[in-house]
């Protein structure tokens, strides 16, 4: 089954109001194993509401319209589906009848305007409202005979829509649409190389004509990967997700919604360890994105942000002859901040980051962007340079990223010196 949706309303094309509704739509499409093929965004005018029905029927097999339900002018979703299925509009005794309990039941006065809300196309079926007035409206257009393409109508208010959708569409769905709400898409997020580094590692599961199918994207550096059963079996869709780990691996550091941080957090708990930093051009950006992780006291002991030179010296006791002969942007120095800050806080791991974020300060042997990161742990010290772009906040951000990837590779066991897309040449 393929599927569409149409919001409806200025306000999404004029910027006052972000379009959540097909969002969350999308997601329980997808986890029904329904094809999203198409959304858009309608403006409230009559003309524009039934082209667009008209055009997304020609090929798919269900429409969701979302918004226009309401009781206002602008309201015209009833009217426009109306005309563009060729039914006219009638008044349902059972919708008026819920729509009059809603304002009785609150001891609330109820306007004539309402009353077109209790309006529905001639052959279409209505739901009651359980969080709302706006019955949500289900009719159908007929291609052919033998292949209708059903519509479904849904008021705009995410709490209505949400609760229609586990009322009525779902349900309905299931019952007679073949849709199976059995088989759970799977996401991995990965970390360290480019997005067409990541697709030429999966080879052929990449494939748009496979089930399940591989979804790519990239949001801040972090490679998504989204596995949708597309119709194939839940045994199917473990084996393409299970293949794909094995394929990401070491750069894969979680599934959903974690993050790299809480990847390195549950690491560092389980083995009953802990962590400090040491941080320069990051500014406890580090830090930050570690105690935003519930339990973090559990394994972070805290850290050092060391931006002048001196802090350095007095809080790391890193040596001034070193700071001084290779600036504090070189190898010795991060090996020195995470050596001291390991030895000074008795935690297991630590991980230090001295760089030149810019704009300003770059030369032409440390160009801006250029970037020391030195770890240490039991019976082990390292560290490696990178050259992680041009624009201060890309940089700190990687630097961050890239700290955590290194430490939590060293903790697995992994060899710390795999290649990144940004390493040094």
């Amino acid at each position: 089954m393929k599927a569409a949706i149409l919001a409806i309303g200025d306000e999404l094309l004029g910027g006052r109001c972000l379009d959540t509704n097909s969002h969350w739509l999308a997601v329980q499409l997808a986890r029904l194993q329904i094809s999203l093929v198409e959304t858009r965004c309608i403006a409230d005018e009559s003309s524009c509401i039934i082209e667009a029905i008209r055009s997304v029927c020609e090929h798919v097999d269900l429409v969701m319209l979302t918004g226009g339900l309401g009781p206002t002018p602008d309201d015209l979703t009833r009217e426009a589906l109306s005309e563009a299925i060729g039914q006219p509009l009638v008044s349902d005794e059972k919708a008026a009848e819920w729509i009059g309990r809603y304002f009785v039941d609150r001891s609330l006065p109820m306007a004539d305007s309402q009353a077109r809300l209790a309006q529905r196309p001639e052959r279409a079926e209505s739901y009651p409202n359980h969080a709302g007035t706006a019955p949500t409206l289900r009719c159908s257009l007929d291609r052919s005979a033998a292949d209708p393409v059903v519509i479904w109508a849904l008021p705009g208010p995410p709490a209505e829509l949400q609760d229609a959708w586990s009322r009525h569409l779902e349900p309905w769905l299931i019952a007679n649409a073949s849709a199976s709400a059995t088989v759970e898409p799977v996401a991995l997020k990965s970390f360290g190389l480019l997005e067409a580094d990541f697709v030429v590692k999966l080879g052929d599961l990449a494939d748009r004509d496979r089930a399940p199918r591989l979804g790519t994207r990239v949001s801040q550096d972090v490679f998504l990967l989204q596995i949708d059963p597309a119709g194939a079996t839940r045994e199917q869709t473990v084996m393409t997700a299970t293949g794909c780990r094995d394929l990401l691996e070491p750069y894969l550091f979680g599934d959903g919604h974690q993050s790299l941080a809480e990847s390195l957090g549950a690491l560092l708990s389980e083995r009953g360890q802990s962590m400090v930093t040491a941080e320069s051009c990051t500014g406890g950006m580090i830090g930050a994105s570690l105690v935003g992780v519930p339990g973090a006291s559990e394994w972070y002991r805290g850290g050092w942000v060391t931006y002048a030179n001196e802090m350095k010296s007095t809080c790391l006791d890193v040596s001034v002859e070193c700071l001084e002969s290779g600036g504090a942007v070189s190898e010795e120095v991060v090996r020195q901040m995470a050596r001291q800050s390991r030895l000074h806080s008795g935690a297991d791991w630590s991980v230090a980051v001295s760089g030149i974020a810019g704009p300003g300060g770059g030369t032409s042997d440390k160009p801006v962007g250029t970037v020391w990161i030195g770890w240490s742990g039991p019976d082990q010290l390292h560290s490696r340079l990178f050259r992680l772009g041009t624009d201060r906040s890309r940089i700190r951000m990687r630097a961050v990223m890239m700290s955590l990837q290194l430490l939590r590779w060293s903790v697995l066991g992994v060899d710390p010196m795999t290649p990144t897309a940004w390493d040094a040449p």
